[in-house]
């Protein structure tokens, strides 16, 4: 379905949703009035440039893109809200790169920057909040679970991913319990294009348990039924602890899935995550960290996650956006520090295969973030893999981002 399809159905369910909060007797506002009156919009831009050196290209990748944000959120009226969002992202100068997923056809000889130009309706959704314990939202909405390692939004790049469906979650004392019901997930990439926009049929269940002060259980199940891609449907079912004592903070986690919905491919693969973060300094803070996502021999039988935010986890370069078959291993360390409006980054990373131990390569990321003004930010960010496999391509990534937020 194209985007003009889901943006008119998405826009006549805000429009119904308004006629419906204007026949709810005054709740929280005394009047529709006031609630109107209390809402607030907003703005914002964010501009990047970014350069790719890839092997196997003869010509390096150069993208300069613009992404502008406006939305209104409107006071709460008898417990409902609504809220909506419009993005474009348009080329601003440089445009030698291929936006990928077949969006940019006359730019295949340049490496892959996912930054297509598009014009959407981010997020449009209505909220009804009978309590203060309790939250529902239905539309087009942002889904961030946990560290975004399973379900994000993919905010690094300039269209985000968002999706179409129903959510709740519920607070009470040490609990916070999340579901959602997606029927389908807008896509990175041009919404023009296939991959832009995937039919679902999922279910997103993630709950936690504060222990102890510092101390966090979370557990989860995502039942993913990709109905374009049954390649990507899968269940996972995982349990998540964060700790922390002292100057030392950690993260353990463990999820175990398997093929689920029409998936060709029967399979079952684990996951393993270990982290360990020391604050010595706020200018120099250590981290460590193990991750495995589990693989085999035979293809398509590794551990995936295509809803996630995957430009956070094994490295910037963006090697391993799909895990290999043979599955991976990361082992990374580094450190982060700050210092009044200077932010700084490093991190090494050294990839394997989980199944046969073969090299697959070694990664430094690095970046320097500086808040120039009240919600105007800068951001150098540098990416290096060197490549041990002839599967996968050695590559050097460059960003400059420039962002500014109103009001």
């Amino acid at each position: 379905m194209n985007m003009m399809r889901h943006s008119t159905r998405l826009l006549a369910f805000f429009c119904a949703a308004a006629s419906v909060s204007v026949l709810t007797p005054a709740g929280h506002a005394q009047t529709l009035s006031d609630a109107l009156a209390a809402s607030r919009w907003g703005l914002d831009f964010r501009h990047r440039i970014e350069l790719v050196d890839e092997d196997g290209f003869s010509d390096n990748a150069r993208a300069s893109t613009l992404r502008t944000r406006l939305n209104l959120k409107t006071g709460s009226y008898e417990g409902l809200q609504a809220f909506i969002e419009f993005s474009d992202v348009r080329e601003i100068g440089l445009d030698d790169f291929n936006a990928g997923a077949g969006a940019t056809p006359d730019r295949n000889r340049f490496p892959v920057v996912a930054d297509a130009e598009d014009t959407r309706v981010n997020q449009a959704w209505l909220g009804f909040k009978p309590g203060e314990r309790l939250e529902i939202r239905a539309g087009r909405q942002r889904i961030k679970l946990d560290n975004d390692r399973f379900v994000g939004n993919v905010g690094w790049r300039q269209n985000e991913q968002t999706y179409d469906g129903a959510s709740l979650e519920w607070n009470h004392d040490r609990w916070n319990v999340f579901y959602s019901y997606v029927g389908h997930v807008n896509r990175i990439f041009d919404s023009s294009v296939p991959a832009g926009d995937h039919d679902h049929d999922t279910h997103l269940v993630n709950a936690s348990f504060d222990v102890a002060d510092g101390h966090a259980l979370t557990g989860y199940l995502y039942d993913i039924e990709d109905r374009d891609q049954q390649a990507f449907s899968s269940r996972t079912l995982g349990l998540r602890y964060t700790g922390s004592a002292g100057l030392l903070s950690w993260l353990t986690e463990y999820a175990r899935q398997s093929d689920a919905g029409d998936n060709p491919t029967d399979y079952d693969a684990d996951y393993l995550h270990l982290r360990a973060d020391i604050a010595l300094d706020p200018r120099f803070e250590p981290v460590a960290g193990f991750e495995r996502l589990e693989g085999s021999r035979s293809a398509g039988e590794a551990f995936r996650t295509p809803l996630a935010t995957l430009h956070a986890f094994n490295g910037w370069a963006d090697r391993f956006l799909t895990t290999p078959d043979t599955g991976l291993e990361d082992i990374y360390g580094g450190f982060t520090g700050r210092n009044g409006r200077l932010g700084w980054n490093l991190t090494l990373h050294r990839f394997e295969s989980e199944a046969t131990g073969a090299r697959f390569g070694d990664e430094i990321d690095a970046s320097v973030s500086i808040d120039v003004a009240e919600k105007v930010a800068l951001l150098l960010q540098v990416a290096h893999f060197d490549s041990s496999s002839a599967e996968l391509a050695g590559a050097t990534k460059f960003w400059a981002q420039l962002s500014l937020a109103l009001p």
